[in-house]
């Protein structure tokens, strides 16, 4: 069968098989005269198993280790089970605290909002609005760390085998299974059941080259984290952008306190102050963000 067969014999998306074979799940044969991918009855039960532990929402990690046979699937029900329970504790806690709020007649100003916070962080909210807010955070870190990660390599990159090379001499000192799919200056390469390119940057600093590699997943959807669009959003902004706006923050208190004219000369101060620190701090972020070297 072909992948769209494949994908109306088993309730899969095309897009979803291709990124469960990325991912490690499903490895489907090879035509060796043309080299198209063939799906087999096989095949085909295992995307049926991979969507009913999906529709459970288990994580594709712990479905790779099922089908591989290191996680017996008893073991990881009740794994997942217990992590359903929480989740619905966690919902339950959060309904009764709106339930609370909708049922007074107390306005936003009038809120005890130090009680509140107590409450949330009492051993007796477990699992509540707050715990899960923090717990969506840490998911969402931990994928963004896996989303792209960067290090210094120990030789010059100038040709593509140098690069494999140095690639593979990386995961070699962290320990880590790097399988290169495509040998280039921008290569390709399967870390964790995950594709990711690699790209190189140089530059100088007090005239001493320095040269990183950065690495990012070439299919962000194989690292998705499930919630709410707008909580992500707003977690992804304080992951990224509280540590410049706390800079850009202590600048303008500086600033504020020196003696001299508003405008134009702390205007203009700020000004520069502002754009060197948005632009340092996307390079930090885009050269040195999650760095991996030893």
């Amino acid at each position: 069968m072909n992948i769209k067969q494949t994908a109306d014999a088993s309730g899969v998306s095309a897009r979803n098989i291709r990124y469960y074979e990325q991912a490690g799940l499903l490895t489907p044969a090879r035509n060796p005269e043309n080299d198209y991918r063939i799906y087999t009855d096989a095949d085909v039960r295992t995307l049926k198993l991979i969507r009913v532990l999906r529709t459970l929402d288990m994580p594709v990690e712990d479905i790779r280790a099922v089908l591989s046979g290191t996680l017996p699937l008893t073991e990881a029900a009740e794994r997942q089970r217990r992590q359903l329970e929480a989740e619905q504790q966690k919902l339950a806690a959060a309904a009764a605290f709106c339930t609370e709020l909708a049922a007074g007649d107390r306005t936003a100003a009038e809120l005890d909002v130090d009680d509140c916070l107590a409450r949330m962080d009492s051993p007796a909210q477990a699992g509540g609005w707050f715990t899960g807010w923090v717990q969506d955070y840490r998911k969402m870190a931990a994928a963004e760390h896996k989303r792209q990660f960067t290090f210094t390599p120990d030789t010059a990159i100038a040709t593509p085998q140098e690069f494999t090379a140095a690639l593979l001499a990386w995961a070699d000192e962290n320990g880590v299974d790097v399988n290169m799919t495509r040998e280039s200056m921008t290569p390709h390469f399967m870390l964790d059941g995950i594709e990711y390119r690699a790209v190189r940057y140089s530059s100088h600093v007090r005239n001493i080259p320095i040269l990183r590699v950065r690495c990012e997943v070439c299919d962000p959807s194989a690292l998705a984290v499930e919630g709410d669009p707008k909580r992500l959003r707003v977690q992804r902004f304080l992951h990224y952008g509280l540590p410049v706006l706390v800079c850009l923050a202590l600048a303008v208190v500086w600033v504020c306190t020196r003696n001299m004219p508003l405008w134009p000369d702390k205007a203009a101060m700020l000004l520069v102050l502002g754009a060197l620190g948005i632009g340092y701090g996307f390079r930090g972020w885009y050269l040195y963000y999650n760095d991996r070297d030893q």
